[in-house]
C-alpha cells in the first residue's frame, strides 16, 4: 500500500478494526438544540472494569484510533482514569469535546495524564448570541473562547466542528476567521440530523440552500480551483461502518458508527471481538454497505460521493442504500459550484 488513503482502503476491504469511538455519557453540561443524543436511554452503564477488558480487547483486534466522545466526556466521573489507561495501551487518542469543561485547571491535566492526539471542539457561531443560542448557556461562548486560548498556550493540538445550521449559516466567513486566529482547521457538517430515538425536531434547524451554497463556495474557495472529477473509491463497501469501524454507546450497545444506530451487539453479554468476528448482524451490515457503494455508483453525477451517510439513510427513510433528498440537494449545490466559473 502506498499512502494512508491505501491503508485505509484495506481496512474497509478486509474488515480490520481500524477506530473504535467511545460514547462514555450521554451528560453533558451545554444543552445544544439540535443535539442527536437519545437523552433517556435504558440500560446499565458499563463499569471501570469494563472498559478495562474493553481497552485490552481492543488492543488484541489491533484498534489504532480510541475516541472519547459522548455528550460530554468529560462528564464521566472516570474519564481521566480511563483516558490514562488508554494512552498506556498505545491507542492514538481523540477527544470530542464542547469546549466548556477545559479550563485552565482541566486542560494541564488532561495534557499531563491523556495528552490526547488531538481535540475536536465544537463551535456554533462566530458571536455569543448565536452560540449561547444553540447551546442554550449563555456565557458558553465566552467561556470557550478562554478556554481555547488556555489550549493554545498548553500546546494542545485541537480543531474546531460545527454543525452548519440556520442559525450560524450567516456567520460562515466569521467562524473560518476564528479559527485562522488559533491557527486551527474548522470542519463543518453540512447536516444536521434527527435524534437517535427518531425525533425530528432537530431538523427545523436545518441550514436554507442559501446557506449550503455559502459554505460550499467558502469551502471551494479555501480548497483553490480544481478541475478534477471526483472517483470512487476503489472498494467494496461505501464507508467504513461496521468494516474498519464502530461506535459502544454508555451502555455496551455496539454500531457499525456513531451515525448508524443498528445495534450489532451489547458487551455486556458478548466481548467485542466475538461481536466483531463472528456476528450474522454484522455481516448484514457490510452487505447492506457494499450495496450502498453500488447503488451511488450507479448514481453517477446525481449523487456526490461523500454526501451520502448509509446511518443517515436509514435513519430517514429505513433504508441504508437508498438516496435521500439532502443528498441529492447537496451534490447539486456542490456540482453548480464546480461548474460555475464565477466563485
Amino acid at each position: 500500500m502506498s499512502n494512508f488513503a491505501d491503508k485505509m482502503r484495506q481496512t474497509w476491504d478486509q474488515n480490520i478494526l481500524f477506530s473504535a469511538l467511545l460514547e462514555l455519557t450521554y451528560n453533558c453540561n451545554l444543552d445544544c438544540s439540535f443535539c442527536y443524543n437519545e437523552k433517556d436511554l435504558q440500560g446499565k452503564s458499563l463499569r471501570r472494569d469494563q472498559y478495562l477488558e474493553l481497552f485490552r480487547d481492543l488492543r488484541e483486534l489491533g484498534v489504532f484510533n480510541l475516541i472519547l466522545s459522548g455528550g460530554e466526556p468529560l462528564a464521566h466521573k472516570d474519564f481521566f482514569f480511563l483516558g490514562s489507561k488508554a494512552r498506556e495501551m498505545g491507542f492514538v487518542i481523540r477527544i470530542k469535546s464542547n469546549g466548556h469543561a477545559l479550563h485552565p485547571v482541566t486542560a494541564r491535566r488532561l495534557k499531563e495524564e491523556v495528552d490526547p492526539f488531538s481535540i475536536e471542539i465544537s463551535l456554533h457561531g462566530a458571536c455569543a448570541q448565536t452560540h449561547d443560542k444553540q447551546t442554550q448557556v449563555v456565557g458558553s461562548f465566552e467561556q470557550l473562547m478562554k478556554n481555547l486560548h488556555t489550549l493554545k498556550t498548553l500546546k494542545l493540538r485541537f480543531q474546531l466542528n460545527s454543525v452548519l445550521t440556520r442559525w450560524n449559516e450567516n456567520e460562515i466567513a466569521d467562524m473560518y476567521s476564528l479559527a485562522e486566529e488559533f491557527e486551527v482547521a474548522l470542519k463543518f457538517d453540512s447536516q444536521v440530523t434527527p435524534r437517535d430515538n427518531g425525533d425530528r425536531s432537530p431538523l427545523e434547524l436545518a441550514p436554507t440552500e442559501h446557506g449550503l451554497r455559502n459554505l460550499f463556495r467558502r469551502q471551494q474557495q479555501l480548497a483553490g480551483k480544481t478541475n478534477h472529477t471526483t472517483s470512487a473509491p476503489k472498494t467494496r463497501t461505501y464507508c467504513g461502518a461496521g468494516t474498519s469501524t464502530i461506535a459502544i454507546d454508555p451502555v455496551g450497545n455496539v454500531y457499525p458508527c456513531v451515525q448508524w444506530r443498528q445495534s450489532i451487539g451489547n458487551v455486556h453479554k458478548q466481548r467485542i471481538q466475538q461481536i466483531w468476528q463472528d456476528n450474522a448482524a454484522l455481516s448484514g451490515i457490510r452487505q447492506t454497505n457494499e450495496q450502498a457503494q453500488r447503488n451511488m455508483l450507479e448514481q453517477g453525477d446525481k449523487a456526490a460521493l461523500g454526501a451520502f451517510c448509509p446511518g443517515m439513510a436509514d435513519l430517514v427513510s429505513g433504508d441504508a442504500t437508498a438516496v435521500y433528498p439532502s443528498v441529492l440537494l447537496r451534490s447539486r449545490l456542490r456540482k453548480d459550484m464546480l461548474d460555475s466559473t464565477d466563485i
